[in-house]
């Protein structure tokens, strides 16, 4: 979604989310090249799920998140959770490769309700929600009921 669209509102109001949740250490980035690569100039961005030719200019690009430990990243940043049918599975994955603590970051094209009630859903806490342009970035905190 974001590769054909200017992303620096996007990319103030994700290290908004970040620095609110105090989500020091590595990101994973989902499906986005030009977001990753604009978020590696602030943070430790690994790359996840890029077309093919966006992933070989990116070295440290993981296809999917099945090989990062579970609660080893800081946080994720993903895009069009409130798009896709799938919101429940993915949202699941993510929360399983964030710490105790770390933030899931959500960009959606619109659909604010919907993109929070999902987030919701998923178990996230302490929920934040920026608009940029047309963009909507939610984020929220994972908890690891241990």
């Amino acid at each position: 979604m974001l590769d054909g669209l200017f992303v620096t509102p996007a990319v103030t109001a994700i290290a908004e989310a970040l620095a609110s949740a105090r989500a020091d250490g590595k990101v994973a980035v989902i499906g986005s090249a030009k977001l990753s690569r604009v978020l590696a100039r602030t943070c430790d961005v690994v790359p996840v799920g890029l077309p093919a030719r966006a992933a070989k200019k990116a070295p440290n690009h993981l296809a999917d998140l099945s090989t990062v430990e579970p609660a080893s990243l800081a946080a994720v940043v993903g895009v069009d959770i409130a798009t896709t049918d799938a919101w429940a599975e993915r949202l699941a994955e993510w929360s399983r490769v964030v710490r105790d603590g770390g933030a899931i970051i959500v960009v959606d094209r619109g659909h604010a309700v919907l993109a929070s009630s999902r987030a919701l859903c998923a178990g996230l806490s302490e929920l934040e929600q920026r608009h940029a342009g047309r963009s909507v970035v939610t984020s929220g905190l994972v908890t690891h009921l241990d």
